[in-house]
């Protein structure tokens, strides 16, 4: 589920982060996430942050392997520094052949439910001009010393986005959340797919 996703991505050159499906990996370069392919992964207890060494990386894995059998367990490279987390989905539309969400990602997208639509067709400056309508825009454009969003990354991922939808028919829903970026490069962490 998570490795189909995440191929799929990475067939229209949209970054993600290093991962490993069901391997622990003996050069590997700490620290890592290790996770269940689960939805709503952190409800579950199933994400696993800061995991620093190979002792732990094949102990967690151990754990997790017994603990869902028959589910792929996912080893990632964590990222460190300073990220913004967004949320970049993509949905099938009666109207409009799809529609394209933007905003702010992570856990607390239900929460916050601070994001943007987006109709195709539209060009950086519609979607520059959109992004004017979230309530916490301001963490996009460096806030308290933290960086900022590199908008052109973000807007790059959106343009491809459009793209899958209109190759690829049978994907009913598409959703990177999040989506980790910076002023320097950003990647996906966490993605699904509906078909």
């Amino acid at each position: 589920m998570l490795k189909e996703v995440f191929e799929l991505l990475r067939n229209y050159n949209i970054p993600v982060v290093d991962y490993w499906v069901n391997e622990t990996p003996k050069n590997i370069e700490f620290p890592v996430v290790v996770k269940v392919d689960l939805l709503h992964k952190t409800e579950h207890g199933v994400v696993r942050l800061n995991v620093n060494n190979y002792k732990d990386l094949v102990f967690t894995f151990a754990e997790f392997k017994k603990k869902f059998p028959g589910r792929d367990i996912i080893i990632q490279k964590q990222l460190t520094g300073d990220y913004i987390e967004l949320i970049i989905g993509a949905k099938r539309d009666e109207v409009f052949d799809y529609i394209i969400l933007f905003g702010i990602g992570g856990v607390y997208t239900e929460i916050l439910r601070d994001f943007i639509i987006l109709v195709p067709y539209f060009d950086k400056q519609d979607f520059l001009r959109l992004i004017d309508d979230l309530k916490l825009k301001q963490i996009l454009f460096g806030f308290r010393n933290k960086p900022k969003a590199n908008l052109g990354i973000v807007y790059d991922v959106i343009n491809k986005f459009c793209v899958i939808m209109e190759e690829n028919p049978d994907i009913k829903e598409l959703e990177i959340n999040p989506f980790m970026v910076n002023d320097k490069e950003g990647y996906v962490v966490d993605a699904r797919l509906i078909k």
